[in-house]
């Protein structure tokens, strides 16, 4: 299963999506094992401050993660062309080359002017702006909405000053907010399915993308779980983000004692790190492939 899904407005732009790489597993043919980490991706990448790209793919991942590394190579020379026309053009162009056995990838491009939130769908070669957007398996898409349940947050909010004193402000979500989060517990939950088929928790691993409320730039968001298969342990997982220089996210397992690093712009779709403790994994992570996880 493949599944990103995107939104842009005025208020919030994210893409949020899961890591498993279904056709690595499929054309190997091996067993994945409970935190193996071999048949997962990035399959949302920050290139920039203010672009991220998610591909979707049934048999070209590595073809897509090449256009997307030409993409942020370009990017870094020259930042005031169009990522999501120019990813475009470099899928049509790669179609066009391989017309007997053409890669079967899709694109989102989620990008960040100013104020101006942008997403841009490419299939087939051919751009298209939207508000919202999903690339990847439809069924699979389909079961996501069955599950979209309304979210509910909390009403108010109390913020305790330095002097003491304490006040309390009414809390509205905007729609988009909203929408962040009930997509990203649709597709928890629907991941989280595939742990009843030993594929354990690093399958239930969701990526968040959004523009951040305090640096206004596009982040990877953590996450951290507390209770997992057995297979697992009990000991839970975390995920962190590196923001700021390199970017990508790392998953440890407190159990297992072993960590596993996703970083945008990888040749290796995921590459595993034994760790004693989650610092010194951070610690690896940073010594070793210079991401900031935190």
């Amino acid at each position: 299963m493949t599944l990103i899904v995107g939104y842009a407005n005025e208020e919030i732009g994210f893409l949020v999506g899961e890591t498993l790489l279904t056709p690595l597993l499929e054309v190997k043919g091996n067993p994945i094992g409970p935190v193996s980490g071999e048949f997962h991706g990035l399959k949302i990448q920050i290139i920039d401050d203010n672009t991220a790209v998610a591909f979707a793919s049934s048999n070209a991942a590595d073809a897509a993660l090449t256009l997307i590394g030409q993409l942020a190579q370009e990017l870094v020379q020259n930042a005031k062309f169009d990522p999501a026309t120019r990813l475009a053009e470099r899928h049509a162009e790669l179609l066009a080359s391989k017309k007997s056995d053409p890669p079967d990838c899709e694109f989102l491009v989620l990008r960040i002017d100013g104020d101006r939130k942008r997403l841009a769908h490419i299939t087939d070669g051919v751009l298209k702006y939207v508000e919202r957007a999903y690339i990847g398996d439809p069924a699979q898409y389909r079961r996501l909405l069955e599950l979209k349940k309304p979210y509910v947050g909390p009403k108010q909010q109390t913020t305790v000053h330095l002097d003491g004193t304490t006040t309390i402000e009414s809390i509205v979500n905007s729609a988009g907010l909203v929408e962040f989060v009930e997509i990203g517990l649709a597709l928890q939950a629907l991941v989280e399915q595939r742990r009843g088929e030993g594929i354990g928790a690093i399958a239930g691993n969701i990526i968040r993308v959004v523009d951040a409320r305090i640096s206004r730039k596009l982040e990877y968001l953590q996450t951290h779980e507390a209770s997992i298969t057995q297979a697992e342990g009990k000991a839970g997982y975390s995920l962190l983000a590196s923001n700021s220089g390199k970017r990508g996210v790392g998953i440890y397992y407190v159990a297992g004692k072993v960590g596993f690093v996703m970083i945008a712009g990888d040749t290796e779709p995921c590459r595993k790190l034994p760790a004693e403790t989650m610092d010194e994994f951070k610690q690896f992570a940073k010594s070793q492939f210079d991401l900031n996880l935190c």
